[in-house]
């Protein structure tokens, strides 16, 4: 019986007899990895034909062979092979993957919603799962506060508090395991909270009545009658909420497979919803009794009999779908980007973790892209797509393959968005932060830990741990190469709380990681950026931001308006994102050139270089001092008292000096001398010296990444200074002699409100860091030191390309500026071509660069480009 030769595939049912050479086919048959197994194998064998009485119908298939009983039984194997699964209804399965013919809904009196939840279980009256059930219910009824009915029954779900049931005494009397029976068997316990509070909200009468009316009146309307559409009430879900703690997604293996786990991260991709009918209920027309059936594939499966005793209707079954056993199955899947405190992700070599979340039902369109959310879950297994000529990048892509590997994912129960809920520390983690907070130079301590093997260039290690202490603190570095930016940037983005890594070395890829895209096979799948799994209180490092020039728009717009826009075909959307921006750039020309503007040294617009509250660059220099101070580094590398692995363990040997945080910084403020704001701001002041590491100094303890992650995580969270007045007179005072300073030079104030706003959020940050509930003035007058050196350094280069001698650049710029006043007065106009202004050069004795001093005097803000070789001249 081998199935017959040809090119022609073979087909998994076939009916009729031989098709194509080889002997005989019974008249149903189907091939299996060559092999021909008829349909009939189960009936009787050809040898027994004559017990069976003459007039009955001889059996179809491989009993009917011409070779005679002999060669029957050769061809019969011992065992009869049972091929009814091919039936529809034996083929379905339900959702917890018990295999089950069509359901006859029979509920039983007590609950009338008892086979939504029970698919194949019967109910046993004063069993123990009867007992749970009624106890569960009187937990409902004893909280009618907490349980709405009504507004349970209209959303079709509920939240259970872990708190709220737990300390229940007479629900924990009868079910004293609770907490863990959903640990280890979650389908089955959220079917039985389920089937009480649907008998809840049914025997509230909301159901009542309308089940009574729907049993008497027809089933639609009449000519004679009218009969309103009644809906019953369809099955009800649990939310579960702090049942389980967060754990790392690493922490999954094949024993927790089947148990609650939750998950704490940010939504990195969401897929298209997909909708499906799961269940099909359908209701006999003969003695109108409701079945329901399982729907799977493209093929729609209808009942062949009547499940009634005493009924024998074939046919004629009516599909109803307006019950509550007909059920679409609506389904999304995200993937979620782990966010924890105990992980650190170095992304210059390694990915953060994934996971795959499955959402169902009322959590499908709950998330979208960049939200952080706490997921808890049953973990399941799902096959893996492993078809090399057309890769799924698509989300959640579970297809049958060969080999058989298997994914990990989450069928999500409950969504909780992580804003609400405050990150806990250990009593470990607390005395670690205690300690840092009773070290006399706090400040000193982090800006040495942050990032040890980047030498010198304390104050911009000072800008970028103020910038991750704060809100929306921008930081720019500029300098020349291999000087240590990225690296500095790598230490950011591993301790910041929540934050993301955008590197413009790796081209057009690093411009699709910033902002949305889509992905996956059909382009259905929304992709989050940096900008967004940054958020509004994260932290977003762009390493080389002179290289994404086709993406300093979409950065500008996420610095200025705190948004990120999207077009769509037919629609328009917007994300919220405003982050704190930590970036670095190269020179253009591959070294730092102090003879030049700054814009002019690096690829970035004047106007997203406003955006910067605090602008470094850092220089290669050369002095005896320096290369002194680095000799000792280099050698403090070698002997490994600077590598992470030996800072981690003194730090773990360390003796503790206290039992608990400094309670007082948070209700008293600390004690300032009444200077005046000349001795606040005082000249002799050096912050950098005072934070830089002196070699006669003893060698400080440095901190380990993780413990500077949770400290910068506990100051943000609980910490919140307020200004007092001094400290607010001296930010008044300070950013009115900033504007009048910006007056004298460019004429006209270049200072806006969004200086402002950085230096309160600077000194806020910097009392964040001393843990301080109150900013005093000695915090103000280490962000002005701050702030001071920022403007110098971005001040230096004007101030040496001004004018080394009379005829330099300075110069030439103010005699072409006043030409061009005067040019603009006796015409009458102030809009002149290119053509136009290198003539306005000539008259004012500039024979060359004049391309140059219009690019320079556009900057400045004397010309304002209208087109293409079209400028208008700002008058004076």
């Amino acid at each position: 019986m081998n199935p017959p030769s040809g090119g022609r595939p073979a087909s998994r049912f076939v009916r009729g007899r031989a098709r194509g050479g080889g002997g005989y086919r019974p008249y149903f048959y189907f091939r299996r990895n060559g092999r021909v197994i008829p349909a009939g194998g189960n009936r009787q064998p050809a040898a027994d034909q004559a017990s069976v009485p003459r007039g009955a119908p001889q059996p179809r298939g491989w009993s009917r062979s011409r070779a005679g009983g002999d060669a029957a039984r050769k061809r019969m194997s011992n065992a009869a092979i049972d091929c009814s699964y091919l039936r529809p209804e034996n083929y379905a399965a339900p959702e917890d993957a018990l295999e089950v013919r069509s359901l006859l809904v029979d509920n039983p009196q007590a609950y009338p919603g008892w086979r939504l939840y029970f698919l194949r279980e019967e109910y046993v009256a004063n069993s123990d799962l009867a007992k749970r059930i009624v106890a569960v219910e009187a937990h409902y009824q004893r909280n009618p506060h907490i349980y709405d009915a009504a507004r349970i029954r209209q959303r079709g779900y509920f939240q259970l508090l872990a708190p709220g049931i737990v300390q229940d005494e007479q629900l924990k009397a009868v079910w004293p395991t609770l907490t863990e029976d959903l640990q280890r068997q979650p389908l089955r316990t959220l079917s039985t909270i389920g089937v009480a509070m649907h008998t809840v909200v049914v025997n509230n009468g909301l159901d009542a009545a309308e089940e009574a009316v729907d049993s008497i009146l027809p089933l639609g309307t009449t000519k004679e009658m009218y009969v309103p559409r009644t809906e019953r009430t369809r099955k009800i879900y649990a939310r579960l909420e702090d049942f389980v703690p967060v754990e790392l997604v690493s922490s999954i293996t094949h024993a927790r497979v089947d148990s609650l786990f939750a998950v704490r991260g940010i939504v990195r991709s969401v897929g298209e919803p997909t909708l499906g009918l799961a269940w099909q209920a359908f209701r006999c027309t003969r003695c109108r009794t409701e079945q329901t059936l399982r729907q799977r594939g493209n093929y729609t499966p209808r009942p062949y009999h009547c499940l009634k005793p005493r009924c024998g209707a074939k046919d004629n079954f009516l599909a109803l779908r307006s019950s509550p056993y007909t059920r679409l199955s609506v389904r999304q899947i995200i993937r979620l980007e782990e966010s924890s405190l105990a992980l650190l992700t170095d992304y210059d070599s390694t990915l953060p973790g994934e996971l795959d979340i499955e959402l169902r039902h009322d959590l499908v369109d709950a998330v979208h892209v960049g939200q952080e959310i706490i997921v808890t879950g049953v973990v399941k297994l799902r096959e893996l797509c492993d078809n090399s000529e057309q890769p799924s990048t698509s989300v959640g892509a579970a297809t049958t393959t060969a080999s058989g590997n298997l994914q990990v994912y989450l069928r999500a129960c409950s969504v909780q968005q992580a804003r609400h809920v405050k990150l806990e520390f250990s009593e470990r983690d607390l005395e670690a932060i205690s300690t840092i907070n009773t070290e006399p130079n706090c400040f000193k301590l982090l800006v040495q830990s942050l990032a040890p093997e980047l030498h010198g260039h304390e104050l911009a290690k000072a800008a970028c741990l103020l910038s991750l202490l704060g809100e929306n603190i921008n930081v720019l570095l500029v300098g020349d190469p291999g000087i240590g930016k990225s690296m500095m940037l790598q230490n950011c983005a591993q301790i910041t709380e929540r934050g993301a890594h955008v590197s413009g070395k790796r081209g057009a890829q690093a411009a699709n990681q910033l902002g949305i895209s889509f992905c996956g096979r059909n382009k259905r799948v929304m992709d989050a950026g940096a900008l967004l799994m940054a958020g509004t209180a994260g932290t977003c490092l762009v390493d080389g931001v002179d290289k994404l020039a086709s993406k300093q728009t979409l950065l500008l717009q996420c610095m200025q308006a705190g948004e990120l826009n999207m077009p769509l075909p037919g629609l328009f959307a917007s994300f919220e994102a405003q982050p704190a921006i930590i970036a670095c750039a190269n020179p253009q020309r591959g070294q730092y050139d102090q003879a030049r503007y700054l814009l002019q040294n690096i690829r970035i617009t004047a106007a997203l270089l406003k955006e910067f509250h605090l602008v470094y660059v850092l220089l290669d220099r050369q002095s005896t001092t320096r290369d002194k101070s680095l000799t000792e580094h280099v050698r403090a590398l070698h002997a490994g008292s600077k590598r992470r692995e030996q800072i981690a363990a003194r730090y773990a040997l360390k003796p503790k000096k206290s039992e608990s945080v400094c309670e007082a910084t948070f209700h008293d403020a600390p004690v300032v001398p009444n200077d005046d704001k000349d001795s606040i701001m005082q000249q002799d002041y050096d912050l950098d010296k005072r934070l830089e590491c002196n070699v006669l100094e003893p060698e400080l303890d440095l901190l380990p990444p993780i413990l500077m992650k949770k400290f910068i995580a506990y100051a943000r969270q609980n910490v919140k200074p307020l200004l007092n007045d001094e400290a607010a007179n001296i930010i008044k005072w300070h950013f009115m002699e900033l504007c009048r300073r910006s007056e004298l030079e460019h004429e006209q104030s270049q200072i806006g409100m969004g200086q402002l706003l950085g230096l309160i959020s600077l000194s806020q940050a910097r009392a964040r860091l001393d843990l301080s509930s109150v900013v005093t003035p000695l915090h103000v007058r280490d962000v002005i030191a701050v702030l001071t050196e920022s403007m110098a350094q971005t001040r230096l280069a004007t101030a040496e390309a001004a004018a080394p001698s009379s005829s330099g650049k300075s110069s030439q710029l103010q005699s072409f500026v006043h030409m061009m006043q005067l040019r603009s007065a006796a015409l009458g106009r102030r809009i002149f071509e290119f053509e136009e202004l290198k003539d306005m050069g000539t008259r004012a004795g500039i024979m060359t660069g004049i391309a140059k001093l219009v690019e320079i005097a556009n900057i400045g803000g004397y010309l304002l480009k209208k087109g293409a070789n079209m400028y208008e001249v700002v008058p004076d």
